[in-house]
């Protein structure tokens, strides 16, 4: 199975500031038969204008993975940190048994981030946060490990058997990503243009599949996000 889905098809919400794509039921939007896809709930795609964000607010047990393509968030959460985000940095909290947290765009350009909430294998567990930034040189024309169930050095851990990998392909490279049996995926293309498995995927366009994904690029570079799990 592999299918398509076009960023126009998405829920658009639009709040103080905020532009959204919702890529599953979330606020305002529900459609029951789009709650998640395996153990991937959430996955909003995020335009901040200047001067505005997410207030404090709180989360459960839930792992959240924030991937920040344009402008400066500024983080700050009830366990301490505080810290600005730039392009390339990912951020990992382990909601757990709660946390409080605000993400704003304190700066004069817009932010633009992808937004994505995973079910924990457990529920209970202590709260987590880290974040790691990445250059573009180490994501060139490969799949970057960022997260995954058995954290190595390279690799952010989380309480979930995914795994999330990203790419920046330049013009007329190609990536094939084997998929093992059992095993599902979420793919978007955050930036750019490209041909996965012999469909044409442009920008904000996400698709769901239980098969290899072969990606071509032709003139345009490629941008893209991979979340692989166990299938459900």
């Amino acid at each position: 199975m592999f299918k398509h889905i076009p960023f126009a098809s998405l829920y658009t919400a639009e709040h103080d500031g905020l532009k959204s794509r919702y890529h599953f039921s979330f606020a305002e939007y529900h459609n029951p038969l789009n709650v998640h896809y395996g153990v991937l709930r959430v996955m909003n795609d995020d335009i901040i204008s200047p001067q505005s964000g997410f207030d404090t607010h709180p989360h459960y047990d839930m792992e959240i993975f924030t991937y920040v393509l344009r402008g400066t968030l500024t983080h700050q959460d009830s366990m301490g940190h505080k810290e600005e985000l730039t392009k390339g940095t990912i951020q990992y909290m382990s909601a757990g048994t709660g946390i409080s947290h605000s993400e704003l765009n304190e700066g004069e350009e817009e932010v633009h981030l992808i937004q994505t909430w995973i079910f924990p294998s457990q529920k209970g567990l202590n709260p987590g946060y880290k974040t790691k930034r990445y250059g573009e040189k180490e994501r060139l024309n490969r799949w970057l490990h960022l997260m995954g169930r058995n954290g190595v050095d390279s690799v952010i851990p989380i309480n979930q058997d995914v795994n999330i990998y990203v790419t920046q392909m330049e013009s007329h490279q190609s990536l094939l990503f084997g998929l093992g049996s059992q095993r599902q995926l979420y793919v978007k293309v955050m930036e750019g243009e490209a041909m996965i498995n012999d469909k044409l995927f442009q920008t904000g366009d996400a698709g769901k599949s239980d098969e290899d994904l072969f990606v071509q690029t032709k003139k345009q570079s490629a941008h893209i996000l991979v979340i692989e799990m166990a299938k459900r």
